[in-house]
């Protein structure tokens, strides 16, 4: 699987998720995993790194990613980072942006900055 092959889809549960694997697997890509908006805030993020390590013990490390969104709580994205969560997405103050950009390179890790609304 290459890396500009993957099959986006949101997810919310694991049985979503697993399906999203396995149907990008099936495929030969990977599956890019999004979480709703705010889940970090809605379903908490350790769920999320729960959902996330299921899915690492079951497929292999390049079926998927998983991009879990924070909304506007710096203290959540952190979180997420110490969770092993490697990949957030963030609409918070500019500061906050790149005070987690500096955590996310220490981790090996990646915030996506989305619009303030």
């Amino acid at each position: 699987m290459t890396a500009q092959e993957t099959h986006r889809v949101v997810v919310a549960s694991l049985a979503e998720a697993r399906a999203a694997v396995a149907a990008a697997r099936s495929s030969g890509v990977a599956a890019e995993l999004e979480s709703p908006p705010d889940a970090a805030l809605t379903y908490g993020v350790l769920w999320f790194a729960e959902l996330n390590r299921m899915l690492a013990a079951e497929f292999p490390a390049d079926a998927f990613t998983l991009t879990l969104d924070c909304g506007d709580r710096a203290d959540f994205a952190h979180a997420a980072f110490a969770e092993g969560i490697r990949r957030i997405r963030f609409r918070g103050h500019p500061a906050a942006v790149a005070a987690l950009r500096d955590i996310a390179s220490q981790r090996d890790a990646t915030v996506l900055v989305a619009e303030l609304s």
